[in-house]
């Protein structure tokens, strides 16, 4: 492989990873702001306490559990991928980035 394949498949993994970091970014920002729902992977039932003379009160709504619970393996999952994305642009920029070595001779 020669110097420049190296600069073209690093450029390339520059690219992937910026990419994977700002679409992360955009999915954590439009699930928390509330324009796309996160992928529900679980459903909670609601929590009830009893009061003795008022009987069963609804504590938080088994819906509300869920969304939380989604929303939170939601941020978990973006932030690995961004991570991941940080990790690859990393190393596009490695083998873009030339590496000059300079030797200097001992005097004697």
């Amino acid at each position: 492989m020669n110097l420049k394949d190296e600069k073209v498949i690093g450029y390339i993994l520059l690219a992937v990873g910026v990419t994977m970091i700002f679409l992360s970014v955009y999915f954590m920002f439009s699930v928390f702001t509330g324009s796309t729902a996160p992928p529900m992977l679980f459903n909670l039932p609601d929590i009830f306490i009893t009061i003795p003379g008022i009987g069963n009160v609804l504590l938080i709504p088994g819906g509300e559990i869920s969304k939380m619970v989604a929303m939170s393996f939601w941020y978990l999952l973006m932030f690995f991928i961004m991570v991941a994305g940080g990790k690859v642009a990393s190393l596009g920029v490695s083998l873009v980035r030339e590496i000059k070595v300079e030797l200097k001779k001992e005097k004697d």
